[in-house]
């Protein structure tokens, strides 16, 4: 658990420095994920029993107008733990992951206080299982989606759905992810 609240605490300081503090947004998201594709081997997972929460947060910087990249950490939990060989590359089952990943993000504004954002990512995803952080056992996280966000008074918070797709080996869960996030401008 050490290894992995460094490895967590060294990816966020790199992020907040290699980026200006001016520009620098950092966006916390949490989203219901409902399962539509699912494939486990050796064992059956259903569908239904693989819906899944996931939540953490991107460091973007602006690099052209209206256009943000950037590096995010993430989280998700199983819901059923039936479903937890899913999240595994081996016979060791997980009920959780941690995701690094790097982020696209495109704006489309609506008006001064609101617009539309294309979210796009990518990245490692490690299964935690319970006996210990394996970083030779890791899968892939990628997704899609698209949020309405409104700017409040220094807050910006939005809401919207995608697609993601998690690869563990012979395993991998395809989901449309519902949710909501607050950005922080510094």
């Amino acid at each position: 658990m050490k290894k992995f609240l460094v490895i967590a605490l060294v990816a966020v300081t790199a992020g907040l420095f290699a980026f200006s503090m001016e520009d620098l947004k950092v966006t916390v998201f949490g989203s219901y994920n409902f399962a539509v594709n699912v494939t486990s081997t050796p064992t059956t997972v259903e569908a239904t029993a693989s819906n899944y929460l996931d939540f953490g947060l991107d460091l973007t910087y602006p690099v052209a107008e209206n256009m943000d990249l950037g590096l995010g950490l993430g989280f998700a939990y199983l819901l059923d733990s039936s479903a937890s060989p899913l999240f595994s590359t081996d016979a060791t089952p997980s009920q959780n992951t941690f995701d690094l990943f790097a982020v696209f993000k495109y704006s489309v504004e609506l008006d001064r206080e609101s617009k539309i954002v294309i979210r796009g990512f990518g990245g490692a995803s490690w299964p935690l299982p319970t006996n210990g952080f394996a970083f030779d056992k890791f899968g892939w996280v990628f997704g899609a989606g698209a949020n309405y966000t409104r700017h409040f008074e220094g807050l910006v918070v939005g809401f919207g759905a995608g697609v993601e797709m998690r690869i563990y080996g012979d395993n991998s869960v395809i989901a449309v992810p519902v949710g909501a996030n607050f950005e922080i401008n510094f």
